[in-house]
């Protein structure tokens, strides 16, 4: 499905659900043809509105499933369809024929009415924010990690973290990123995966210019390594990170000093369960030596729940989840694509079954049938700081978030 057809399919399947909705308040005027519409708007017709909408929009399921809608298109179009359906059920509802009081005389509006109605309304703003504004709301995340005594060394490690920077095109947003965390001056920056989707060869071609320009404004002592993520391929990744100080761990562990600390990074593979990318694991995992910092770097979390028992590695870092791009207030992202728990997915330090991993919302978003948007899940860069203040097990990262978007600069 090309792009027009699918703007096509958007349109033309956001106005049949409208019309649905419309024809039943066309209905109801027909059969009583002296009313006002006013007086024919009754709550319970704006509950038919929106069912005969729903009713529409499974029917249509099958037919845009042949076409080729995927998930996220069908995503994009319940974002759709929330964001005009439910703003004009919400208006119809506010001036329907309201109860009347018949004691009094009089008609009254219901308080939990007013607030369904205002709550519907304001699905349009709402959706207007999470596409205009919230997906440019760059913010800083800088997070206190403790690193076992074990290590040797005393300095702290600062790491910057640039994940999912998945965009069809640079911009000055992916630019504002590159430049907020050169600012920090991280002494490592990783990138755990995903840095252009691309939907043909020829987009690929003609964007690594601009690509290998963004790419070449990072640097850093201990140095700049990516993994492959989900819309990665390694052969045009190797071309983009040509001339640049990014290096590709495609299941690969280097060494690096900062200050009087070693760290030893491996980075694996998107299939992180084969062979390859599994004798990488498990060398982080076994090798002899206490001394070092081992730092796993992978796209997907969920690399996470097959470490085993040893507790060797100190921190994973990884992407993929984007946050879940939207979070619903006291619930959290409904949709993450992996297994690790929800509240991990959502973004930030945790331990699962024990292991420490940070993963990352990222700046960028899921690009194809997929709508444009973030809400509750601004996009960021981290910093995170690893030093030995207690022992890993007595003691838990310190978050602090800072807005970059509009600021001369960040805050560490």
């Amino acid at each position: 499905m090309t792009d027009s057809d699918f703007l096509f399919l958007l349109i033309a399947s956001t106005a049949i659900d409208l019309a649905a909705a419309g024809a039943v308040l066309v209905i109801a005027r027909l059969r009583r043809p002296g009313e006002t519409l006013r007086a024919s708007i009754t709550p319970w017709r704006v509950l038919q509105m929106l069912v005969a909408a729903g009713l529409v929009f499974l029917a249509k399921l099958p037919i845009l499933h042949r076409l080729g809608l995927g998930i996220f298109g069908l995503i994009h179009l319940i974002y759709l369809d929330t964001a005009l359906l439910l703003p004009l059920a919400g208006t119809a509802l506010l001036l329907s024929k309201a109860p009347t009081n018949r004691a009094a005389g009089k008609r009254w509006t219901t308080i939990p009415l007013r607030a369904v109605s205002v709550v519907a309304i304001a699905a349009a703003p709402a959706a207007a924010y999470a596409r205009w504004i919230e997906p440019f709301r760059l913010q800083l995340e800088t997070v206190r990690i403790p690193i076992s005594t074990e290590r040797s060394g005393r300095d702290p490690v600062r790491i910057g973290v640039l994940a999912d920077i998945q965009t069809d095109r640079i911009s000055d947003h992916e630019r504002e990123a590159v430049a907020e965390m050169m600012k920090l001056s991280p002494d490592v920056i990783v990138l755990p995966g995903d840095l252009f989707q691309a939907f043909s060869r020829e987009q690929a071609t003609a964007a690594l210019p601009a690509i290998r320009e963004l790419l070449s404004g990072l640097s850093a002592p201990g140095g700049v390594y990516f993994v492959l993520g989900d819309v990665d391929e390694s052969d045009f990744i190797r071309r983009a990170i040509r001339g640049t100080a990014v290096r590709l761990l495609e299941n690969e562990i280097i060494q690096t000093q900062i200050g009087d600390r070693q760290l030893t990074i491996g980075g694996v593979e998107l299939a992180f369960g084969r062979p390859a990318a599994r004798r990488i694991i498990d060398r982080l995992q076994t090798e002899d030596g206490a001394s070092d910092i081992r730092i796993l770097l992978s796209h997907r979390p969920d690399v996470v729940l097959k470490l085993g028992s040893e507790r060797r590695i100190d921190l994973v870092v990884a992407g993929h989840t984007h946050g879940g791009q939207v979070a619903i207030p006291l619930f959290g992202p409904p949709m993450t694509l992996t297994k690790v728990p929800r509240t991990a997915a959502a973004g930030g330090f945790h331990r699962i079954n024990g292991e420490p991993i940070y993963i990352s919302r990222g700046i960028g978003l899921e690009r194809g049938q997929a709508p444009r948007i973030r809400f509750l899940c601004p996009p960021e860069i981290s910093l995170l700081r690893l030093e030995a203040t207690v022992p890993m097990s007595e003691s838990g990262p310190d978050a602090v978030t800072f807005r970059i978007s509009g600021q001369s600069g960040a805050s560490d």
